[in-house]
């Protein structure tokens, strides 16, 4: 006969596992995310109507213009969304002009960079993160134009992805509008509503399923009244 306190044990044991396990799969799932932000991804905090030179920031601090100059647009045909974008080469063409912001990462985190844009001329452009470029980002903008009043629907979802090596990561956007074109037309290349998300390493993933058919596995034994592991 089973005593009657290790009967009382085993009866609630498996719950106790089940939820120590279930706090270790949520914990893994937490860290598994090196989470960080940008800060005015719609550049909403900058003067709309400013054309901004190297050394000076658009918005106070956020996003900081490293070479040439760029414009913050508040026209409506050259915005995605909101009030405002950056226009990377409208008064600067045939040079490169980069907006840069600096962000807080974590050592080996996988990230995902998203913007949109949209150009009116043949451009070279890059996404960097302290200088390398991001894995899967466009070198150049579709040059699809900016005809009407309104022409959010021209412009494209891009995106690229990085690990991270730093504890701070430089994230620069580059343009060069019109490559040895010379200045006539509309050299505008628009940047718009950018985003970052962090997301687990495929190790993480396999540790996560991993737990996740642990915990199946406990649930199973507790539905057939069997203890979480036998004595």
């Amino acid at each position: 006969m089973i005593p009657v306190a290790n009967s009382f044990r085993t009866r609630f044991q498996g719950p106790r596992i089940f939820v120590a396990a279930l706090a270790a799969v949520v914990s893994l799932s937490v860290s598994a995310r090196a989470s960080t932000t940008i800060a005015d991804g719609g550049f909403e905090s900058a003067a709309g109507g400013t054309e901004v030179f190297a050394g000076s920031s658009i918005d106070g601090g956020s996003w900081n213009v490293i070479s040439g100059e760029v414009y913050v647009d508040n026209g409506d045909p050259y915005v995605f969304a909101g009030n405002n974008s950056v226009n990377l080469t409208v008064f600067n063409p045939d040079v490169n002009n980069s907006l840069q912001q600096t962000l807080t990462t974590t050592v080996g985190g996988a990230y995902t960079v998203s913007f949109w844009a949209d150009a009116a001329s043949p451009n070279i452009f890059s996404v960097t993160e302290n200088g390398v470029v991001l894995t899967g980002s466009p070198t150049s903008i579709a040059d699809n134009g900016f005809p009407g009043t309104t022409n959010s629907s021209l412009f494209v979802d891009y995106s690229g992805k990085f690990i991270a090596t730093s504890t701070t990561t430089n994230l620069t956007f580059t343009a060069d509008g019109e490559p040895g074109l010379g200045t006539s037309g509309d050299p505008s290349v628009v940047i718009d509503n950018v985003s970052i998300l962090a997301t687990p390493e495929p190790g993480s993933i396999g540790l996560m399923l991993t737990g996740m058919a642990g915990l199946g596995l406990l649930a199973a034994r507790k539905r057939l009244g069997r203890p979480a592991f036998a004595s």
